[in-house]
């Protein structure tokens, strides 16, 4: 047979072609030389009263299940969405089967793509040259993942590292043994980041030349000690003791086991309210709490000194001159005040102290 016609012709209406074996049922040759398409398989809908959303061919798979019955594993529709002349419209869809259940698996229109359109659990998942889930969307958790095959929060200590993108959860992101991320404002001096609540800027990190500002800056540092019940803006003191981790915390999973609970925090002191006229203690006032009852407490910053000699909480410090610091002669702070001690140490010799630091 020359022509496709041909076949048409020879098969009738709704004809079958059928082989007993494993050999091509239909081929379809050209044995033209020349640059153009062929062999060619056309499929057309000649309706005489074309609509929008016609559906305009199929191509379904059928196969039998271990109960001897047929059924579609899958099909293959196209469809006119827009059959006015000039603004043709076109969009395909091809349909898969899940737990027994037909579902469209993947839908081209003429304004985007979808995968999974019908919401089942199914995964999407791109490989790089050497990573099997470079981009990776876990359905049964809600996750996108590049680099990592379980978009569900904890800690992966692989080399490559990974960012997850999941839902309630916000962003995540790892890298071993080096920077996480950069941001990079080019061009200009500005905004870098912008913070909002409710859908309004409350605070931004911005750059001017080799700057970077924190507006509306406050640095809150967690404490433990007084009642969670205690005023906002409360002035609090330092006490000699640290505070220890709360035996949960929140992470990418939400609230969960704290892998450091018990332990004590390196600078954290914990605090009172404070009770005394002009006290030295003073570390800053309440500002939160979280889930777990700490309080979070505000002031400048803080941070480990190495200290010449014994100090007491409440003492300012300053240059030793040799790389370390030494006990201010008096209490009130100046240029030269490096900071303020919040846990004391009777020790004479050169020594990691705690304290809240003023200088900068």
């Amino acid at each position: 047979m020359s022509r496709a016609s041909d076949l048409a012709r020879l098969l009738g209406a709704g004809g079958t072609i059928t082989t007993d074996d494993n050999t091509d049922t239909l081929t379809l040759t050209s044995t033209d030389a020349d640059a153009n398409a062929g062999p060619n398989l056309r499929m057309y809908r000649n309706s005489a009263s074309p609509a929008d959303v016609d559906l305009g061919g199929v191509i379904t798979f059928d196969a039998r299940n271990d109960n001897s019955q047929d059924f579609e594993a899958a099909s293959i529709k196209v469809y006119t969405e827009d059959a006015s002349d000039g603004t043709e419209d076109s969009a395909i869809t091809i349909t898969c089967i899940n737990g027994g259940t037909a579902n469209n698996a993947m839908q081209i229109n003429p304004t985007e793509t979808t995968f999974n359109e019908s919401s089942v659990d199914r995964d999407f998942r791109i490989e790089s040259d050497g990573n099997t889930h470079m981009l990776f969307v876990d359905a049964s958790v809600n996750g996108i993942g590049i680099n990592t095959d379980t978009p569900t929060g904890g800690t992966n200590n692989n080399n490559a590292g990974f960012v997850e993108l999941r839902g309630a959860n916000g962003l995540n992101m790892q890298r071993y043994q080096d920077t996480v991320s950069y941001i990079n404002r080019s061009g200009n001096d500005g905004d870098v980041v912008g913070i909002q609540q409710g859908g309004s800027t409350e605070g931004t990190i911005s750059v001017s030349g080799s700057t970077v500002a924190y507006n509306g800056f406050s640095g809150l540092h967690e404490s433990s000690g007084i009642a969670t019940n205690t005023a906002i803006g409360t002035v609090v003191s330092t006490i000699d003791e640290l505070d220890v981790y709360s035996s949960k915390a929140k992470g990418t999973n939400g609230i969960q086991d704290s892998p450091k609970a018990g332990q004590t925090r390196a600078d954290h002191a914990k605090v009172k309210v404070s009770d005394t006229a002009g006290d030295k203690a003073v570390y800053g006032v309440v500002a939160t709490f979280n889930e777990q009852g700490k309080v979070n407490v505000a002031s400048v910053g803080i941070g480990s000194v190495r200290v010449t000699g014994a100090c007491v909480k409440g003492d300012l410090l300053e240059s030793n001159g040799d790389g370390t610091a030494k006990v201010q002669s008096d209490d009130i702070v100046r240029s030269k005040t490096i900071g303020k001690v919040t846990i004391g140490n009777s020790s004479s010799g050169v020594k990691l102290v705690s304290c809240v630091l003023y200088c900068g």
